[in-house]
């Protein structure tokens, strides 16, 4: 943990560099002086200071000296009188030699605005600007607005990002900072990276986090042929699934409730349709999606591994644009464009299954019922040259149901009902402040609710009808984007959110319990370029947190230094601290998700982690790419359920802290990956070699073992092949290691029943936790696109595949057995989920 003298050590590598802005003041800079008026010239005040003897050396041509100033009452020195009345003139002042230097500084002019796509004026979002001759660099940031400060003269600027085509345009800085919003054209045929790194280019060390590239990734084979951004983020080096092949992630050791997903800045707590084969993420919605595992940046908190940061589609607008998509179990429609053109857009996007459409039939005889809805609508105003105005609103419901055969006598039907979804809005005002201070003020609400109408449970063991739990956040954020310097940015903001909880206290009962908590997030950060070959970026993140009457106060230390070693390799060493508040539970036994949500309390403290990561990256050009990364991942304050207990069961813990155990992990591993293009070709390859391991005192006699997430062995290769302009094949690869579980080894008959005098029930013996590892996973999956564009811009897309072509796929239910002769206990696994053909059609206009 960072205590003490540590953190002052982050607190002086945060403030430094604005510090140092500051003229250093010394010698005779400290003489005292007494002011005789405090109205007058700038030319008054320094003869004022060369009648105390002091030898004043300067150029009058680069001070206004006919300039009025008014003194404040505070000047005594020399050194204040002379910073006071050269404010505004670009002058810095040094003592060298028995004399005060007055020398000129280059002034610099500000060119911003914002990198637009043509055909659309669609924000880029992450887009790099270089100026040749200098090298300095400006990324354009979460809203495609970018500021560059330059020296006056003319400037050759380039303007790249993945996937369009690189533009050049001329600017001349005459003395007054320009406004200038820059177009790019999509559809660029240069081979580019499925994956490049969120602020990457050439002159910019700022590495951290990854920017997935959307459009290359779709290419990929995928579950159903339904394109999933979180499937493309499992194929990250130190990120993986669950066995079972769903939509999960687990990052570096965590759950996968310690990642923190937002949507256009709303937080979102379940991401899963369809028993987790899919997640919420409608790809044809998705504008950009950012991923963090380290390198965290400040303004992040209240997750422990990872950040997903996804923004969706403004809108165009200039023109209408649509889209239909039709596959095996979903169909999905969208819509976007003008409702003032170049002024205000649109963008609404449906999805939604239909087999309980046109096969309700079917499904009723089977006693299953399930359907999943996805709804987006985004609305964007341009008011003025300087505010823009966004509406996001999400709205996500999933509904299973099972029926049972029953007794023709029966009065009530054995059925159980679960459903699920998320409710999001978000409004958004964008202000250009001025053209080095960029604001953006979010106002959100997110709700999560789950529902249980268990009609079927409680017929047969007699417990209540209907258990939901909801978790409700209202928020209101503001963060600032603050360019002083072409080598020196700063970023701050801070928000407030409260938060509500409702949750039963057990399935045995119909009481639920209410909680309401308050979050207050501030955070700073600098980034600092050192040179041309160093970069460093600190930051510090503030959490409090407060649950009934505790009250939380973290300070969470974020630093990352990146040296470049030549053009094309990159080192970078960094330190993070996270912390959590709220904690998720699955209910045992059942696969759809139950969960349970619980806020920190006096009893529950914040589960924390620090990270530690070194890290290598070799860039050959835009055709290969190769990094490796060693980290290290602390945890403490780790939640589990107590040994025989269950979150939602009341019998043995009447409190929800009392069925917890709490303690710590640790997480360490290495990870390797590469990207080749070759014209036509493409490949990628990701391997990870990690353990985890977890001790509390509550469980396992107190003993380290292997945490469900443990997953040592992780790799994936995947191959892209373009076969001219209209088709293109795709395969991958993967291959995971077992899931840990525990299953008793041998079974201890009582002697009442050996002997034949009556039954007992039998004892298990269990070697420990977590002490059997199921078989290891591998698939392949295959993919086809055969796509057809027109003469009128419209496109027809078939997309075809085999998801588990060798029909490999991860255990799904265990089956334990007693050999009657050693009272050993038999593991047999059974997989559900074999092969899978799917296709898709779609059609663009």
């Amino acid at each position: 943990m960072i205590t003490g003298n540590k953190f002052y050590l982050f607190l002086f590598l945060i403030l430094a560099p604005v510090i140092l802005n500051a003229q250093n003041k010394a010698g005779l800079l400290n003489t005292p002086i007494k002011i005789t008026h405090r109205k007058g010239l700038i030319s008054s005040f320094l003869t004022q200071v060369e009648q105390t003897g002091i030898l004043l050396t300067y150029n009058p041509d680069n001070i206004r000296m006919n300039r009025k100033i008014t003194l404040s009452n505070r000047i005594s020195t020399v050194g204040e009188l002379l910073e006071e009345i050269l404010r505004a003139e670009s002058i810095q002042i040094k003592e060298y030699e028995g004399k005060i230097l007055l020398i000129s500084n280059p002034r610099l002019i500000t060119l911003s605005g914002f990198i637009k796509e043509e055909g659309s004026s669609e924000v880029i979002i992450g887009a790099n600007i270089t100026e040749t001759e200098s090298n300095s660099i400006a990324v354009t940031n979460g809203f495609g607005f970018y500021s560059i400060s330059l020296e006056k003269g003319s400037y050759e600027l380039t303007i790249t990002h993945t996937g369009y085509s690189p533009v050049t345009v001329k600017i001349n800085l005459d003395g007054k900072s320009i406004r200038k919003d820059i177009f790019l054209k999509s559809g660029v045929d240069l081979p580019e990276l499925v994956v490049t790194k969120s602020t990457e280019s050439r002159n910019n060390l700022n590495i951290g986090g990854d920017h997935v590239d959307l459009e290359a990734a779709n290419k990929l084979p995928s579950f159903l042929g339904e394109k999933d951004v979180i499937r493309a983020i499992q194929l990250y080096p130190g990120v993986s699934g669950n066995s079972g092949g769903s939509v999960s992630m687990f990052v570096r050791g965590g759950n996968a409730d310690q990642n923190l997903v937002t949507l256009d800045d709303i937080s979102i707590y379940n991401i899963n349709h369809f028993n987790g084969m899919f997640s919420i993420f409608n790809p044809d919605v998705l504008k950009s999606v950012d991923f963090y595992r380290s390198d965290f940046p400040s303004k992040y908190g209240g997750r422990l591994s990872s950040v997903l940061n996804v923004r969706s589609k403004d809108g165009n607008m200039e023109k209408y644009h649509g889209h239909t998509t039709i596959g095996l179990l979903y169909a999905s429609t969208g819509l976007e464009g003008p409702v003032i053109k170049n002024k205000a857009s649109f963008s609404l996007n449906t999805r939604r299954s239909w087999l309980d459409l046109l096969g309700a039939k079917a499904l009723e005889d089977a006693g299953l019922y399930y359907y999943f809805l996805d709804v987006n609508l985004k609305l964007n105003y341009i008011a003025n040259p300087n505010n823009r105005f966004y509406i996001s609103t999400y709205l996500g419901n999933d509904s299973y149901r099972q029926k049972l055969d029953i007794p023709e006598d029966s009065k009530e039907a054995l059925r159980s009902t679960l459903k699920w979804g998320n409710r999001l809005v978000a409004f958004r005002w964008n202000s250009i402040l001025s053209p080095r201070l960029f604001k953006n003020t979010t106002a959100t609400f997110s709700q999560y609710r789950n529902s249980l109408d268990a009609n079927l449970v409680s017929t047969l063991v007699g417990l209540p009808k209907r258990v939901y739990t909801t978790v409700k956040d209202y928020g209101l954020k503001s963060d600032f984007n603050y360019y002083l310097r072409p080598d020196l940015k700063l970023n701050f903001g801070g928000g407030v959110s409260m938060n509500s909880f409702i949750f039963p206290v057990g399935l045995s009962t119909e009481e639920n319990i209410t909680i309401n908590t308050l979050n207050l997030d501030a955070y700073i950060e600098d980034e600092v370029k050192i040179g041309t070959r160093t970069e460093l970026t600190a930051g510090l993140h503030y959490t409090g947190f407060k649950s009934g009457t505790t009250f939380y106060n973290t300070l969470q230390p974020r630093i990352r230094l990146s040296y470049r070693l030549s053009d094309n390799q990159i080192i970078t060493a960094s330190y993070s601290k996270m912390s959590q508040f709220i904690h998720q539970f699955t209910t045992n036994g059942l696969s759809v998700p139950t969960e349970f949500r619980i806020p920190s309390s006096k009893n529950i403290k914040p589960e924390t982690s620090e990270i530690i990561n070194l890290s290598y990256r070799l860039q050959a050009g835009k055709t290969s790419s190769f990094s490796a990364e060693i980290y290290l991942k602390n945890m403490d304050n780790l939640l589990a359920l107590g040994s025989g207990q269950d979150i939602a069961n009341g019998y043995f813990a009447r409190k929800i802290e009392d069925r917890l155990a709490s303690g710590k992990g640790i997480s360490r591993g290495i990870e390797f990956s590469y990207v080749q293009q070759l014209n036509w070709l493409r490949f990628q390859m990701a391997y990870t070699l990690s353990k985890t391991t977890g001790q509390f005192k509550a469980l396992n006699l107190g003993q380290s073992f292997p945490l469900d997430q443990d997953l040592r062995h992780n790799f994936n290769f995947a191959v892209n092949a373009s076969l001219g302009k209209r088709l293109e094949i795709s395969a991958l690869w993967t291959y995971i290691t077992g899931r840990h579980v525990t299953v008793p080894q041998t079974i201890h008959k009582s002697i009442d029943e050996v002997l034949g005098n009556t039954s007992a029930p039998n004892t298990y013996i269990i070697s420990g936790l977590n002490n059997y590892t199921l078989s290891n996973n591998y698939k392949l999956d295959l993919g086809l696109n055969l796509t057809r564009k027109f003469s009128n811009g419209h496109q027809r897309i078939w997309t075809l595949g085999m998801y588990n072509a060798i029909a490999n796929s991860a255990s799904s239910y265990l089956y334990v057995s007693v050999n009657e002769q050693s009272n050993k206990v038999n593991i047999l696994e059974e997989a559900k989920l074999k092969l899978i053909p799917y296709f898709t059609f779609t059609y663009k206009f």
